[in-house]
């Protein structure tokens, strides 16, 4: 699951809370210290501030969720899965090639 959320100090606990009553009620648990979140602040005293507060990890640039990789920068979303892809597949192909002829 991914959420975008504003005003991280209070959407977490928020959230925390519904993830709570989820997990009443489905049976599941979820865990929120294996949890990735971006939070975009650069203010380094904030941030240390929030990450006492909020039980989710903090990643810094990148979470790569079902094989595919989500940067902070949506921009780079291209030059970390398709470019990367596409060499992969690239080089799939080439060696392909020489083993079957």
């Amino acid at each position: 699951m991914m959420l975008y959320l504003e005003n991280p100090r209070e959407s977490s606990k928020k959230l925390l809370e519904i993830i709570n009553n989820f997990s009443k009620v489905a049976g599941y648990k979820i865990n929120p210290h294996k949890s990735s979140a971006f939070i975009y602040i650069t203010n380094k005293a904030q941030l240390q501030g929030i990450e006492r507060e909020i039980p989710f990890k903090l990643t810094a640039n990148i979470i790569k969720y079902l094989e595919v990789y989500l940067p902070k920068q949506t921009q780079e979303l291209y030059e970390h899965n398709y470019k990367t892809l596409f060499k992969q597949i690239k080089s799939d192909l080439n060696n392909w090639k020489t083993i079957r002829c």
